[in-house]
């Protein structure tokens, strides 16, 4: 009966094991999210209205299509936000791109000035590429210790 059990704790944790092999991100994914958030953030601080609900739809519609080519390369999709103890890297980078998107929007708002805007976008995507595969490889751990 104990063999059994052993036995079968063997194979979840070869299992997880295997899940954690097949969630490798490829290696473009977190550069286009990154670029699309980029690009949002631009458009939401600097267009108008209709820029930025235009805007919107695009960059709802691009995620889609971003997550869709995830899930088919992989066969798996994880909601960063539901991912458990890795998930904080997810909800880290998603507090810090809505903090930046404000910044970013009161800055042209007040200002008028583009540069700003620009800059905060580059640092949206590098913020994108790190914080990303620091998420993917806190999940792959978290998948090995059967957390």
């Amino acid at each position: 009966m104990e063999s059994n059990r052993a036995d079968e704790l063997t194979i979840i944790a070869e299992m997880r094991a295997a899940a954690a092999d097949r969630l490798v991100t490829p290696w473009w994914y977190h550069p286009v999210l990154g670029a699309l958030l980029g690009v949002y953030l631009v458009a939401f601080s600097l267009g108008g209205t209709v820029v930025r609900l235009v805007a919107l739809v695009l960059f709802g519609a691009a995620c889609a299509a971003l997550v869709d080519v995830y899930r088919r390369s992989t066969g798996v999709w994880v909601n960063g936000l539901d991912a458990g103890p890795a998930g904080r890297w997810a909800k880290g980078l998603g507090l810090a791109v809505l903090v930046l998107m404000v910044v970013s929007g009161s800055l042209a708002y007040w200002t008028g000035l583009v540069w700003p805007v620009l800059g905060i976008a580059v640092v949206v995507f590098a913020l994108t590429v790190v914080l990303g595969r620091r998420f993917d490889e806190a999940l792959r751990a978290q998948l090995r210790a059967g957390a």
